[in-house]
C-alpha cells in the first residue's frame, strides 16, 4: 500500500492530501475530479472504496518518515528520494479508468461471466449443470438478454469475444479468459491468475479493474453492448445526461437552469463531469480563455478570481488546454 500511496504523488506537484482520500474513496464531486484529472490521479476514483482514512494517513506518514514525500499544511509533494524510488519500480494500470466503469464493472463482468457460461451449455443442448449465479439480478438480465435475441446469438457471441480478445494485451486477454467457465471447462479465482507483480494489496485489485476496464472499453456495440446496456446507464450520472442531452439538443445553459430548476454549482458540476469524461465534449459552445501560452503546472495554477469569465467556463478552459497536452 505504501508504495501504491507515493505513486499518487508522481507529478511532483503539491497535492491536498485530504481530497487525494476523497478520490480514492469515491467521493463524485467536481472537486474531487477535478483534483484527479490535473494531477493524473482520476483512473484511481474509487478505486479503495473501503479504505480507512487511519490507514491512509498511516501511510502517509510512512512515507515521510522515509523521506519520500514532505506534508506541510495539508498539502503532500514528492521529493527526489521519493522520485528514485519510483523510478525503480513499474505497474502497468494502462487502461484503467474508474471514471468511466468504477459503477458498472463488477457488476458487467459477473454478467458476462454468466453469458459465456450459460451459452457454452446452450451450445451443447446440455441442461444439467450448476450456475454461477441465482441472484434475482443477473438471473433476470441474462433472461431479459436470452428472450430478446436473434438466431445464431452463440455464433455472433462467440466471434465477439473473439475480436475483443485479440485487442487486449496477451497477459490480460488471458487472465481474464481463464475466468471463464463452461461446458468442459471450470474458470480459475482472480487470486490463482494474477501475475506474481500484483499479488500484493491494493495492486491486486487495481490489476483486476484495469484489465476488465480494456475489455469494457473493446465492447462498443453488439450482443455484449447490448447484454451490460442497463449496467452502462447506471454508472453515468442520469442528472447531468439530462443535462447533456438538453444542450447537445441546443439549449443554452441559461435554459437549462430555467427548464431544469437546478442550481449553478449542480449545473457545473454536470458540465465540468461530461468534459471530463467524454472527448468529444463541446468546449467550443463556451467562452474559453487562452492558456496556450502557459505550461501545464500553469494552467494547473490559475486562480478563477483573476479572470473575468464564469466559473464554468473558466474550469472548461484547464479541462481544455490540459486535454491538448495529453493529446498532443
Amino acid at each position: 500500500m505504501t508504495f501504491f500511496i507515493l505513486t499518487l504523488f508522481q507529478t511532483g506537484y503539491k497535492i491536498r492530501t485530504s481530497t487525494l482520500y476523497h478520490l480514492l474513496v469515491g467521493k463524485r464531486t467536481s472537486s474531487v475530479l477535478l483534483h484527479g484529472f490535473f494531477y493524473n490521479n482520476l483512473i484511481y476514483l474509487g478505486a479503495l472504496p473501503t479504505l480507512k482514512e487511519a490507514i491512509f494517513q498511516k501511510e502517509l506518514q510512512n512515507l515521510v518518515a522515509a523521506g519520500w514525500i514532505t506534508i506541510n499544511e495539508g498539502f503532500g509533494q514528492l521529493t527526489q528520494q521519493g522520485r528514485e524510488q519510483l523510478s525503480e519500480k513499474n505497474f502497468d494500470l494502462v487502461g484503467l479508468n474508474n471514471l468511466r466503469y468504477g459503477r458498472m464493472r463488477e457488476d458487467s463482468w459477473q454478467l458476462i461471466l454468466f453469458a459465456v457460461q450459460v451459452l457454452s451449455y446452450l451450445s451443447y443442448s446440455e441442461k444439467d449443470y450448476l450456475p454461477i449465479e441465482n441472484r434475482p439480478f443477473y438471473l433476470q438480465q441474462l433472461k431479459k438478454w436470452l428472450t430478446r435475441s436473434q438466431p445464431h446469438l452463440i455464433e455472433r457471441f462467440q466471434k465477439e469475444l473473439q475480436t475483443i480478445f485479440k485487442q487486449l494485451p496477451v497477459e490480460e486477454a488471458d487472465f481474464l479468459a481463464n475466468q471463464f467457465s463452461g461446458y468442459g471447462f471450470q474458470g480459475k479465482t482472480t487470486f490463482q491468475l494474477l501475475p506474481a507483480k500484483y499479488q500484493d494489496e491494493p495492486w491486486n485489485q487495481l490489476y483486476r479493474q484495469h484489465a476488465i476496464d480494456l475489455f469494457l472499453a473493446q465492447v462498443k456495440k453488439g450482443e455484449l453492448a447490448r447484454l451490460i446496456s442497463t449496467l452502462d446507464q447506471q454508472n453515468l450520472n442520469k442528472s447531468m445526461l439530462k443535462t447533456r442531452e438538453f444542450f447537445l439538443a441546443g439549449k443554452t445553459e441559461t435554459d437549462i437552469l430555467t427548464l431544469r430548476h437546478l442550481k449553478q454549482g449542480t449545473i457545473n458540476d454536470h458540465f465540468i463531469e461530461w468534459a471530463l469524461m467524454e472527448e468529444t465534449f463541446p468546449f467550443k459552445r463556451f467562452q474559453l480563455l487562452d492558456f496556450s501560452h502557459l505550461s501545464i503546472e500553469q494552467v494547473i495554477d490559475q486562480h478563477y478570481q483573476e479572470y473575468d469569465v464564469p466559473y464554468l467556463s473558466f474550469r472548461l478552459s484547464q479541462i481544455y488546454h490540459l486535454r491538448k497536452f495529453t493529446w498532443n
